[in-house]
C-alpha cells in the first residue's frame, strides 16, 4: 500500500522532465460564425406596379363616370318624385276646392231662396194691409179715400219691394266674398305647400344643383366661354364636376365658376356671349306656379315671395 506521508531521506530527487496528462483539454476552441445568405427577391418588378397602377387608375375612373351617371340620374329622379307630389296635391287641392264652392254655392243659394221668401211674405202682408187700407178708404169716401188708400198701399208695396232688393244685393255680394276667400286661401295653401317641398329638395339633394346645370347648359347656343353662378354652399360641388359639363355640352369651350348670394341652393345661373340663362329655384318656382294656375279651375292673384318656408 502507498504511503501518504515521506521523510526527507526518503525521497530522492529526480532532474528529468515528465509529462503529465491532463484530464481536460484547455485549448481555445475557434468560434464557427454562420454568415446569413441574402434571400433572393421574388416580388413583382417596377413594370408589374406600373401596369397595376395604370389598371388601377382606369377602373377608378369608370367607376367615377358611373357614380356621377348614377348621382345625376338619382337627383332626376328624386325632381321627378317631387313634381309628382306637388302635381297631386295641386289636383287633390283643386277638388277640395270645387267642393267648397259647390257648399258655398249651395248657401248662397238657400241665402237667396230665403230672402225670396222672406220678400214674398213682405209683399203678401202689404198688399193685405193694401187691401185693408183700401177699403176703409172706400168706407170713408168712394173717390177720396180711394185715391189716397191706393197712393198709400203703393207706397208701401215700393218701399217693401226696395227692401227686397238691398236684401238680395248684399247676399249677393257675400256670396261673391264667401267664394273670392275660399279660393284666395286654397291657392295660397297650394303654393306654400310647392315652395316647401321645393325648398326642401334644394337644399338637402347636392346633386340637385348638378342637374340644374346641366340642363341650363343645353339651352345655351354657340360656342363660347360661359360663366356659371351659384351659391356659395355649391361653389365646391359644382367645381368638381366642370369637366363632366363640358363633356355633356359640346357648345361650351370655357366654364368659370362664381359665387353669387342673389342665386338660392340648389339653382343657377348661366351667363354666356349671348346673355344668361336664368335657371334658380325661384324662377323655376314661379313658372312652376303658373302651371298650376292653368290647370286650375281657380282664378285669383298669386301671393309672389321666396322660398323661405
Amino acid at each position: 500500500m502507498a504511503k501518504g506521508i515521506y521523510r526527507n531521506v526518503e525521497v530522492k530527487r529526480d532532474m528529468g522532465k515528465y509529462e503529465v496528462a491532463l484530464f481536460k483539454d484547455f485549448a481555445p476552441v475557434e468560434e464557427v460564425v454562420e454568415v446569413e445568405s441574402e434571400p433572393e427577391y421574388s416580388g413583382p418588378t417596377v413594370e408589374d406596379l406600373k401596369a397595376e397602377a395604370e389598371a388601377f387608375k382606369q377602373n377608378w375612373e369608370g367607376e367615377k363616370e358611373k357614380l356621377i351617371v348614377d348621382a345625376n340620374a338619382e337627383a332626376e329622379k328624386i325632381i321627378k318624385d317631387a313634381e309628382k307630389v306637388a302635381f297631386n296635391e295641386v289636383k287633390r287641392q283643386t277638388d277640395e276646392a270645387q267642393i267648397i264652392n259647390q257648399k258655398a254655392d249651395d248657401e248662397a243659394k238657400r241665402i237667396i231662396a230665403d230672402a225670396h221668401e222672406q220678400a214674398n211674405r213682405i209683399i203678401a202682408s202689404a198688399e193685405g194691409e193694401k187691401q185693408e187700407k183700401l177699403k176703409s178708404a172706400y168706407s170713408d169716401g168712394f173717390e177720396k179715400g180711394r185715391a189716397d188708400g191706393y197712393k198709400e198701399g203703393e207706397l208701401e208695396v215700393q218701399r217693401l219691394i226696395d227692401r227686397m232688393h238691398v236684401i238680395l244685393n248684399k247676399t249677393m255680394d257675400r256670396r261673391e266674398e264667401i267664394l273670392s276667400e275660399t279660393e284666395q286661401q286654397i291657392v295660397d295653401l297650394v303654393l306654400l305647400m310647392t315652395r316647401k317641398v321645393v325648398k326642401v329638395i334644394s337644399e338637402n339633394q347636392r346633386n340637385v344643383v348638378v342637374s340644374n346645370i346641366v340642363h341650363a347648359l343645353r339651352k345655351v347656343k354657340g360656342r363660347g366661354d360661359v360663366i356659371i353662378r351659384v351659391n356659395l354652399t355649391d361653389v365646391a360641388l359644382t367645381t368638381e364636376h366642370t369637366k363632366n359639363f363640358l363633356s355633356a355640352t359640346e357648345s361650351v369651350k370655357n366654364i368659370t365658376v362664381v359665387e353669387d348670394s342673389t342665386v338660392d341652393p340648389g339653382g343657377c345661373i348661366i351667363e354666356t356671349d349671348f346673355g344668361e340663362i336664368d335657371a334658380r329655384i325661384g324662377t323655376q318656382l314661379n313658372e312652376l306656379e303658373q302651371k298650376i294656375l292653368e290647370i286650375s279651375p281657380i282664378k285669383t292673384k298669386i301671393k309672389t315671395g321666396n322660398i323661405t318656408g
